[in-house]
C-alpha cells in the first residue's frame, strides 16, 4: 500500500503526463506503430483541427481588443499555442492520410461571430465562457483517446494536445470570468458498454471516468504551477 502511495505522489508532481501514463496501462502493452485507426484516433484530429480554425483567430482578436490583463494573457497565449498545435496535427494526418476540414463548423464560426459583435467586459465574458466550454468537451476526448490508442504518432499527438488543452483551461478560468456552467463536459458519443467488453483496450472506459478525474486534479495542480511560474518570469522582464 505504501508504495502505491509513493507512486501518487509522485503522479502528483509529474502533472498532466503521469497521470495519463497511468491511464495507458489500463489499455494494455499490445499497442504497436502503424496500428489501423480507430474512429477515435481520426476525430480527435479532425476536432483540434476544428477548434484551432476558431479558437486560434478569436482569441487573438480578443487579446487585441480587450482591456483586461488576464484576458489579454489568456488570448495571446491561447493564440499562439493553437497555431503550433495546429501544425502538429496537420502533420500528424498528413503522415496517418487523414482529411482535415479547411474552416471553422456553423456554430464555431456562430460563436466567432457572437464574441466579435460585443465589446468590453461583454465581449470577454463571452469569449471566457465559450472557449473554455469547448476545451472542456475535447479534453476528454484527448485523454480518452491518449489512453486507448494503438497507434504511436496518434498517442504522441494526444499527449500534446492534453497538455495543451489543459493549460488553456486553467488560463481561461484564471481570469475569473468562466461560469460553473461552462465547466460541464458533453458526455462522449458511442460510450463503449463496460459489460461486453471485458478487460479489452475499448474496456478501459470502465475506469476511464475515474482515471480522468485523477489526471484533470493532477494536472490541474501541474497548469496551476507552471502559470504561476510563467506569471512570475513575465514579471521580471
Amino acid at each position: 500500500m505504501s508504495s502505491r502511495c509513493a507512486r501518487l505522489l509522485r503522479a502528483a508532481t509529474g502533472g498532466v503526463t503521469a497521470a495519463l501514463m497511468v491511464m495507458t496501462l489500463g489499455a494494455g502493452s499490445s499497442a504497436a506503430q502503424g496500428d489501423a485507426l480507430t474512429a477515435d484516433d481520426e476525430d480527435l484530429l479532425v476536432k483540434v483541427r476544428l477548434a484551432g480554425l476558431w479558437e486560434g483567430p478569436i482569441s487573438a482578436l480578443i487579446a487585441q481588443r480587450t482591456r483586461n490583463e488576464k484576458v489579454r494573457e489568456a488570448g495571446g497565449h491561447l493564440s499562439m499555442e493553437h497555431a503550433a498545435l495546429d501544425g502538429a496535427v496537420q502533420k500528424a494526418a498528413a503522415q496517418l492520410g487523414v482529411s482535415l476540414p479547411n474552416e471553422p463548423t456553423a456554430q464555431q464560426k456562430g460563436w466567432m461571430d457572437d464574441i466579435s459583435g460585443r465589446s468590453g467586459e461583454d465581449a470577454d465574458r463571452t469569449y471566457a465562457n465559450l472557449a473554455r466550454a469547448a476545451h472542456g468537451t475535447v479534453f476528454s476526448l484527448c485523454a480518452k483517446v491518449r489512453a486507448g490508442t494503438r497507434n504511436d504518432i496518434v498517442r504522441t499527438f494526444a499527449q500534446q494536445a492534453v497538455n495543451a488543452v489543459m493549460r488553456h483551461m486553467t488560463l481561461l478560468e484564471s481570469t475569473g470570468l468562466v461560469r460553473s456552467t461552462s465547466l460541464l463536459v458533453a458526455p462522449a458519443a458511442n460510450p463503449v458498454d463496460p459489460a461486453s467488453e471485458g478487460n479489452s483496450v475499448g474496456g478501459v472506459t470502465v475506469v476511464f471516468g475515474l482515471l480522468l478525474g485523477v489526471a484533470a486534479v493532477v494536472g490541474t495542480f501541474a497548469a496551476l504551477r507552471w502559470l504561476g511560474s510563467y506569471r512570475r518570469r513575465g514579471s521580471r522582464t
